[in-house]
C-alpha cells in the first residue's frame, strides 16, 4: 500500500512531481498525469507508464478522477512571465488555466496542493469573481488590483485551505543557472501535512519507485550554504532559445554554449585534459589537437558545483551541426543535465523526441532539486508557523 498518492497536472516532463516526491519521501504513488503537448506526452508515457494521462484539463470530469493525497501542478506561465505577453491570469489566457486546476482541488479535496510558477505571478494582473464587488481589492478603477498569486491564494482560502509560499532560485540548490520560481503549498485549515506524515511513521513504504534526482541535503539549503554569490551563472534554459536574446535579456543559452566547446569530430580523441577557467593556447576552431577540453570560462565554478551536487560530470554543451559545415549547436543532453534530471530522462532514444522537442520540453520544465528543497522548506515552515524563523533568504 502506498504511503501517499499523487496527481499531476500540467505535468511537462514530470520535474515538479519528482521534486514533490523527493520532499515527501519514498512511497509516493502517482495515480494520474496530465498534458496535451506531443513531447511531454511521450516523456510521461515512458516515465510514468502506470499513470494514465487525463489529457486536456479543461475537459476533465473530476468525478471520474481518482482522489489523491497530493495534487501538484505548474499552470502555464505564458501570460505571467516578464518575457511573455503579460496578459495576466484571466479566463481568456493560457495562464487562466489555473481555474481548471482549482476545480480539480475543489472536487478532489487533496490533503496537500503544490503550485509552481514564475516570479511574474506576483505582478501580473488576474481576474476573479471574488473581487468584482464594491469594497473589495481590485474593484475600483485606479485602486489596488488583484495579482495572479493573490488569485491563487484567495481561491484556495475560499475553500478552506491554508497556504505557504516563497521564491527559490535553482541556483540556491547548486544549479548553474538562476531560474527563480514561486512555490506554494496548501493544506486543509489546521491540518498541516507534516503532522500527518509524522503520525504515519512506520507505515509500509509501497508505491512505484521514483528516480533518484540527487541534490544537497535539506539543512544545507535551508541555511543558504549553496548561495552562489559572485558565481557566473549560465542563461536559464528557455522553451524557445532562438528568440530569447532578441527581447533584451542578454545572450541565450545556445549562443553561450557554442563559445564554450566546439562539437567534437569523429577523429577527436578523449585524452582527458583537465578543465580550467582560462582559454588554452592550443584551443582551435575544432578539436584538431585531439584533446577533450571544455573551456567553461566564467561559468566553470557554477558547472563544477552542479557536478558535485548531482554526482554527474557535465556533458558536452554542444553537438555537431545538423548539416555538414554548420556551426555546433546546443546539446539537449547538456540542458537535461542543467535541469537536474536523471541521465536520459528526456533525451533517451527510447523516449523518441527530436532535439527541438526535447529542448522545448526542458525549457518549460522544473528543476526537481529546486522543487524538492522549496516544498520541504515550506512544509517545515507550516510546522513552525508563528515562531521567529521564516522563509530563508536565498541568493538570487
Amino acid at each position: 500500500m502506498a504511503a501517499y498518492t499523487v496527481g499531476s497536472l500540467f505535468s511537462g516532463y514530470g520535474g515538479l512531481d519528482l521534486g514533490v516526491t523527493g520532499a515527501l519521501g519514498p512511497g509516493g504513488d502517482t495515480l494520474f498525469v496530465s498534458d496535451v503537448e506531443k513531447g511531454p506526452c511521450a516523456i510521461l508515457a515512458h516515465r510514468f507508464p502506470d499513470a494514465p494521462n487525463i489529457g486536456d484539463i479543461t475537459r476533465v470530469d473530476w468525478r471520474d478522477v481518482p482522489r489523491v493525497d497530493v495534487l501538484c501542478g505548474g499552470s502555464p506561465c505564458t501570460d505571467l512571465s516578464t518575457a511573455g505577453t503579460r496578459a495576466g491570469m484571466t479566463k481568456d489566457t493560457r495562464s487562466g488555466l489555473w481555474e481548471s486546476m482549482f476545480r480539480g482541488v475543489q472536487e478532489l479535496r487533496p490533503r496537500l496542493v503544490v503550485w509552481e510558477n514564475v516570479l511574474g505571478a506576483t505582478s501580473a494582473r488576474a481576474f476573479s469573481l471574488l473581487e468584482q464587488r464594491d469594497g473589495r481589492v481590485g474593484a475600483e478603477d485606479g485602486g489596488p488590483v488583484l495579482r495572479a498569486l493573490g488569485r491563487v491564494l484567495g481561491d484556495l482560502a475560499s475553500i478552506g485551505y491554508d497556504a505557504q509560499w516563497g521564491v527559490l532560485p535553482a541556483s540556491a540548490v547548486g544549479a548553474p543557472h538562476k531560474r527563480a520560481r514561486i512555490f506554494l503549498v496548501a493544506h486543509h485549515h489546521g491540518q498541516p501535512w507534516v503532522q500527518r506524515r509524522e503520525s504515519a511513521a512506520g507505515e509500509a513504504e509501497g508505491g512505484r519507485s521514483r528516480a533518484d534526482i540527487g541534490g544537497p541535503d535539506r539543512a544545507h539549503v535551508a541555511r543558504g550554504l549553496l548561495s552562489p554569490r559572485g558565481v557566473g551563472l549560465l542563461p536559464t534554459p528557455q522553451a524557445t532559445v532562438s528568440t530569447y536574446s532578441s527581447q533584451g535579456y542578454g545572450p541565450n543559452l545556445n549562443e553561450v554554449a557554442v563559445t564554450l566547446m566546439p562539437a567534437p569530430k569523429a577523429s577527436d580523441g578523449e585524452y582527458g585534459l583537465p578543465r580550467t577557467s582560462g582559454r588554452p593556447p592550443e584551443k582551435s576552431a575544432h578539436l584538431a589537437t585531439r584533446l577533450a577540453y571544455t573551456d567553461y570560462g566564467v561559468y566553470a565554478e557554477a558547472i563544477a558545483r552542479w557536478e558535485r551536487v548531482t554526482g554527474r560530470r557535465a556533458p558536452s554543451p554542444t553537438e555537431p551541426a545538423a548539416r555538414a559545415g554548420g556551426r555546433p549547436r546546443l546539446s539537449a543532453v547538456f540542458v537535461e543535465w542543467m535541469m537536474g534530471l536523471p541521465e536520459g530522462w528526456v533525451t533517451a532514444p527510447e523516449v523518441g523526441l527530436s532535439r527541438s522537442a526535447a529542448l522545448r520540453a526542458l525549457g518549460n520544465g522544473v528543476v526537481p532539486q529546486q522543487a524538492s528543497a522549496a516544498v520541504a522548506s515550506l512544509l517545515e515552515r507550516e510546522r513552525t508557523v508563528g515562531e521567529s524563523e521564516g522563509w530563508p533568504e536565498f541568493a538570487s
